[in-house]
């Protein structure tokens, strides 16, 4: 599913439930901090996992996704390997426990 902005984020969140949530932080309407932030506060019956992807390269753009409740951090132009980890280290957790 693609949204054009964080309204529409939210707005599918709400809709559907998501493992894996690609977010964009600079978004027109609502920026990806601000969507995360909405859908951390929503009660969800599972919570996505959040990777942000940006072009802030920055430890300041990284603690920013990380305080508002993104699970991980993806610098654009985003490469493929890089891409894998992050998915990797998100889900890793919930791929351990289903093996259990």
């Amino acid at each position: 599913d693609v949204a054009n902005n964080g309204l529409e984020a939210v707005a599918a969140v709400q809709r559907k439930q998501y493992d894996l949530i690609l977010m964009d932080v600079q978004m027109p309407e609502m920026d990806g901090l601000e969507a995360t932030r909405r859908i951390r506060h929503m009660s969800l019956a599972s919570q996505p996992k959040i990777v942000a992807m940006t072009a802030g390269a920055f430890e300041e753009d990284r603690r920013n996704s990380q305080m508002a409740g993104m699970d991980d951090f993806v610098t654009k132009p985003v490469r493929a390997k890089d891409l894998a980890s992050a998915i990797l280290r998100v889900t890793s957790t919930d791929l351990m426990m289903a093996v259990a």
